[in-house]
């Protein structure tokens, strides 16, 4: 069963096979669908937020660290993606600290760029690590 205003549903099929990046991913789900609740029943976002930027950060950091450890040709694309990502979190805390309204970012935008990273980015990179036998820890 998905809890109300649930904005993702976690399924195997989000699975990558990197033992680190699916726990991760797991939460990020977990609070997106959080914030979404938040932002549709009207609550403070701003600490969940700033939560979710740091779950990600240190997410990121991680991920980072195994493409550089198994040479992975499309680092630096995606880690500007990460980097972009951060600004634009850093952004939203900003204007939620200003008081203005950035439910449609919880509710749409930041599920449908997680969804779309996972497919795309996270998959070819746990795809290339898997193939260069990474088994080590996040």
């Amino acid at each position: 069963m998905i809890a109300p205003h649930s904005v993702i549903r976690w399924t195997d099929s989000l699975l990558l096979g990197v033992e680190f990046v699916d726990h991760d991913h797991r939460h990020a789900v977990d609070a997106i669908n959080h914030l979404a609740a938040l932002a549709v029943e009207g609550g403070d976002l701003t600490a969940d937020a700033e939560a979710f930027r740091d779950h990600c950060a240190e997410h990121f950091a991680r991920e980072e660290a195994m493409m550089t450890r198994t040479a992975f040709f499309g680092l630096e694309p995606h880690r500007d993606e990460h980097q972009r990502v951060l600004a634009e979190l850093d952004g939203i805390i900003l204007r939620l600290k200003a008081g203005e309204d950035c439910r449609d970012y919880f509710t749409e935008a930041l599920p449908q760029w997680f969804l779309e990273h996972r497919a795309t980015m996270d998959f070819v990179t746990a795809d290339f690590a898997r193939e260069r036998g990474w088994t080590g820890p996040g």
